[in-house]
């Protein structure tokens, strides 16, 4: 095997286990942390100063944003969801101003109409809000597999803050990075929040 190939199993296999441990958290102790995960996010410096925030539609057993989305809109915040092009295979920024105007797309997963919301410039977003599957201290991510946060966040001229959510278990000690890998600049769990030494201000 190659180096390439090593770590593309390597992330084949933390992808299934992570998943796994995320599956297996309880529904009430779940709904518990997803608000300590919100409280942590809401308090930070770099969300509280940020006017336009993108966050993404949570899906199964990741951290749910439905409750985040609602309350940075009741603050007055521009909030932007993304669109997958399924033809260009790359995430298109619009901005919401609810949750119920969205409609299933990509994977299942609730999305923007592009017929019926405004696409937004990616270049005005201040802060991203990103999932994943695992992470680590120095901004390490591993995602879906997609590539599509990469992709987006690369093309971005003034770059956001990268600000993953996810659940303690999902920070390991290292996870494989390649390359083209963007590295976020904090992790936000429901044990608090790490800056990453291998983010955009590291």
């Amino acid at each position: 095997m190659t180096t390439v190939e090593t770590q593309k199993a390597e992330k084949a296999s933390l992808r299934r286990e992570t998943i796994r441990v995320r599956d297996s958290i309880a529904p009430e102790i779940k709904s518990f942390r997803d608000k300590e995960i919100q409280r942590h996010l809401f308090q930070t410096k770099e969300f509280i100063n940020a006017k336009v925030a993108m966050f993404f539609a949570s899906i199964r057993s990741e951290p749910n944003t439905a409750d985040m989305i609602m309350a940075a809109l009741a603050m007055n915040k521009t909030i932007v969801l993304p669109r997958v092009n399924s033809e260009t295979r790359e995430l298109e920024p619009y901005e919401v101003k609810g949750l119920s105007e969205l409609v299933l797309g990509y994977m299942d997963i609730p999305e923007p109409h592009p017929l019926r919301h405004h696409k937004f410039i990616a270049n005005s977003i201040d802060i991203i809000v990103m999932p994943g599957l695992a992470f680590d201290s120095t901004g390490g991510r591993v995602g879906y597999g997609g590539g599509y946060y990469d992709r987006f966040i690369a093309a971005i001229n003034k770059r956001p803050t990268l600000a993953a959510i996810a659940y303690k278990e999902q920070i390991l000690r290292r996870v494989p990075a390649m390359s083209h890998d963007i590295s976020v600049d904090m992790i936000v769990s429901d044990s608090g929040v790490i800056y990453c030494r291998g983010g955009a201000d590291a």
